[in-house]
């Protein structure tokens, strides 16, 4: 069976995942996945930033 490994989050703040290549057939992604792998999983943290408003000029008095 071939593996991947982990790949850290991307140090860049507005790319995200896309896609990903799977090597793996089904059946071996699900033999890797344990009961015992899935019970020591922890799931990555997202963060969802909202977008950037508008820039509008203050009105002044």
């Amino acid at each position: 069976m071939c593996t991947t490994m982990p790949q850290s989050p991307s140090k860049e703040p507005r790319e995200g995942v896309a896609h990903i290549e799977v090597t793996q057939t089904h059946e071996e992604i699900l033999e890797y996945w344990t009961d015992e792998r899935m019970a020591e999983a922890k799931p990555r943290e997202l963060v969802l930033r909202p977008e950037p408003e508008e820039q509008h000029p203050e009105a002044q008095d």
